[in-house]
């Protein structure tokens, strides 16, 4: 049963995009899913095409999504193990903003959970209008999202909280509510850009809105494929733990919540 959404935004050192996705694909993920309270992982760049302008400021490239069934276990095994030979990280990441946070489940829904999600992802970022938090969740859970879900081309569709339970760094998000819309159609993204309903609605505080597409980067990885690798999967981790070498990060931990 997932507990949380971890939600990560990711940059590299300039230059130093491939390096940071081979470690993040070949070596982090499966270290974070060796960890107890995770299930699975997977990851998505930033898409050429987007719904909405954004600023200059935005310049992540990467979102990752962890299923987790225990954030305070997940969050604990971090803290324990980060920037050990455990848990080591590259120096091509680019560290000075962290965007890591787990989100709680409010809603979800599947139009067809037989159908398995191969395309792309729609990351909506929100805030309730100030003192209207208990409107804006009756807002999205029974009216936006039963429409937003049955838009063409969406398979799936989830909206999560910030509570401070469970995290890994001791800071508050800019966003306290996302939505998680999962697209099987290369064209489904631009119903963003055409729907005014959120940029509309007087219960979302419109100064902070915020929706991203992101391209399908890897496949899922489930914790039992971490744990039971194919000689495939060994041999990309060990090959990926070579060319980083000891260009990794020594210091840092100070960010995290229990360090």
């Amino acid at each position: 049963m997932i507990e949380a959404i971890l939600v990560v935004l990711t940059k590299a050192q300039p230059g130093r995009e491939n390096d940071l996705n081979d470690w993040y694909t070949n070596i982090h993920i499966r270290d974070a899913l060796r960890f107890r309270g995770s299930i699975t992982a997977q990851r998505f760049s930033r898409s050429n095409d987007q719904p909405m302008d954004l600023p200059d400021a935005f310049d992540w490239q990467y979102l990752a999504f962890y299923d987790v069934f225990d954030a305070e276990r997940f969050s604990r095994e971090h803290w324990d193990n980060a920037l050990t030979t455990r848990m080591m990280v590259t120096d091509a990441i680019d560290d000075s903003t962290l965007e890591d946070y787990h989100y709680y489940p409010l809603a979800f829904r599947d139009k067809d959970p037989e159908t398995p999600h191969t395309g792309s992802v729609i990351l909506e970022q929100l805030n309730a209008t100030p003192g209207q938090d208990a409107n804006f969740r009756e807002w999205y859970c029974d009216e936006y999202l039963p429409k937003a879900v049955r838009r063409p081309g969406v398979k799936s569709a989830g909206f999560a909280m910030f509570r401070t339970y469970g995290q890994m760094i001791p800071t508050t998000p800019g966003h306290n509510y996302v939505g998680i819309y999962r697209l099987n159609d290369a064209s489904a993204w631009q119903a963003w850009r055409e729907n005014a309903e959120l940029t509309k609605a007087s219960c979302v505080d419109q100064t902070t809105l915020r929706f991203t597409h992101w391209d399908w980067l890897t496949a899922p990885l489930t914790k039992d494929a971490v744990q039971n690798p194919t000689s495939e999967g060994l041999a990309a981790e060990e090959r990926a733990r070579l060319h980083m070498g000891d260009k990794v990060l020594t210091s840092g931990t100070e960010k995290l919540g229990n360090s």
